[in-house]
């Protein structure tokens, strides 16, 4: 029993419910209440995936085959695995050790592991084969995961009621040890008409969690977290800049909750490039805030518009989730969906050239080249990639002229002045515009000064 009081209520008249037992009620452990879980993951927590149920395909060191079972495995948002216990009634006095055997086990787990059983447990559920690489593609949209994330799986426990001794060692093991393991307390009551059933959380108390927690474990946790956070989101930024998706000075969106962006629609409209920022291939500050032109982190420039502009502080985030381009999709979305990164007809490009332009590229491209035997091109489906030891220029198609990213160059070094060609810059890149027959050797002379940098 947990305390809890629950009524029926019609009117002034309220009812008060009978607690009974899941037995009672004649409902079972797997047929029942580990499908409830399953149909609903929210009752683990938030962000919750399930990868498999009753999985049992371990194997020992000596290689003999486990013949433990384990009730359910899900994935939660920041790309930590749960292992879930389930118990129909109070739960033994070693339900603790079995948990912590199982994620022993299971933060053995490979990628290609994971990959393989998601995949057999969408099989059994969808009743179509589902393939591994199919199976990864879904886990990788639901979460960054990484190596250091299925080693720290974190436990989940339910039952109707918890020993004293569980319960004691489960508190050693958040406070002191700073496990990541939470008591989950079902209970069924019969009303006149029907059976309830609720869930609440035991353990650590919710809300209050910082309280519990003595203060090094608490603060190890907190750095634990931040190292996740940066490490997820260099993940992100290092897969976009790989794969060359994203195209110099492209606009992002500052996106949240309903809720966050009413608090900030005033701020913003004091100042409206506060809710913008422009990308660049920076892998440590790829976003140009373009409240004051400077560069940020995904998450550090998140933190600090919601900090300044909501008065929210917040400890950790998933910062590229919270950027968006023009049709809406997330750093962290366009990431999880990269497309091929295959060759595409250089047509693609200089189809949509003007007659005045084509020659222009033409000229241009063909100078490229001739900077030296270690210069290549690359047609991608965002703009043409010239590299020479590392990438040199993007080259993108406009109305009425071309853009030139020249990488390597320092606006500050390269200034923009109304008798040049150059428009615009951070201290990685200039970015230049091909108009007319008289900027080629201008522009020319900075791809040579940028291939010239290369070698430094």
């Amino acid at each position: 029993m947990n305390g809890e009081l629950v009524f029926t209520v019609k009117g002034a008249t309220a009812i008060a419910a009978t607690p009974i037992g899941l037995a009672q009620a004649g409902l079972r452990e797997r047929q029942h209440l580990q499908e409830w879980v399953i149909a609903h993951p929210e009752v683990l927590g938030s962000s919750i995936k399930i990868v498999a149920f009753e999985f049992g395909s371990w194997t020992g060191h000596m290689g003999v085959k486990e013949h433990d079972r384990l009730d359910v495995l899900a994935l939660d948002g920041d790309g930590h695995l749960l292992v879930v216990e389930l118990k129909r009634d109070k739960a033994p006095d070693t339900v603790e050790m079995q948990a912590l055997k199982y994620a022993a086990l299971v933060s053995r787990f490979t990628r290609d592991d994971l990959d393989r059983v998601h995949a057999r447990y969408r099989t059994q559920t969808s009743g179509q084969e589902v393939s591994a690489s199919d199976a990864a593609a879904e886990l990788d949209a639901w979460a960054e995961i990484t190596e250091d994330s299925l080693r720290l799986p974190k436990i989940v426990l339910m039952a109707t009621d918890f020993p004293q001794t569980v319960t004691a060692t489960v508190v050693f093991l958040h406070q002191q040890l700073g496990l990541d393991i939470k008591l989950l307390v079902f209970q069924a009551y019969q009303t006149s008409n029907d059976v309830l059933v609720t869930v609440s959380q035991h353990y650590p108390p919710p809300g209050i969690e910082e309280f519990v927690l003595s203060p090094e474990v608490n603060e190890a946790q907190k750095a634990k977290t931040g190292k996740h956070n940066r490490q997820r989101e260099a993940n992100t930024v290092a897969r976009l800049i790989g794969a060359e998706v994203l195209e110099q000075g492209e606009r992002f969106r500052f996106h949240s909750t309903p809720e966050i962006l009413a608090t900030l629609e005033e701020w913003f409209a004091d100042e409206p490039g506060r809710g913008y920022a422009t990308w660049q291939e920076d892998s440590s500050s790829p976003l140009v805030w373009q409240a004051d032109d400077q560069p940020y982190s995904p998450t550090g420039l998140a933190r600090l518009i919601l900090e300044k502009g909501a008065g929210k502080i917040v400890v950790a985030l998933q910062g590229p989730a919270y950027w968006v381009n023009e049709a809406g999709e997330s750093l962290v979305d366009i990431a999880n969906n990269l497309p091929e990164q295959e060759e595409v007809p250089v047509e693609t490009h200089t189809d949509r050239m003007s007659a005045a332009l084509l020659p222009l590229w033409e000229d241009l491209d063909a100078s490229i080249l001739a900077l030296g035997p270690e210069v290549s091109r690359r047609s991608r489906v965002r703009g043409l990639k010239y590299y020479g030891k590392r990438k040199l220029c993007d080259v993108t198609v406009h109305g009425d002229h071309l853009s030139v990213y020249v990488q390597g160059l320092n606006i500050k070094e390269y200034p923009a002045t109304p008798s040049n060609t150059i428009v615009s810059g951070r201290p990685q890149y200039i970015h230049a515009q091909l108009k007319t027959a008289a900027d080629h050797h201008e522009i020319l002379g900075l791809l040579q000064k940028g291939l010239t940098s290369q070698a430094t």
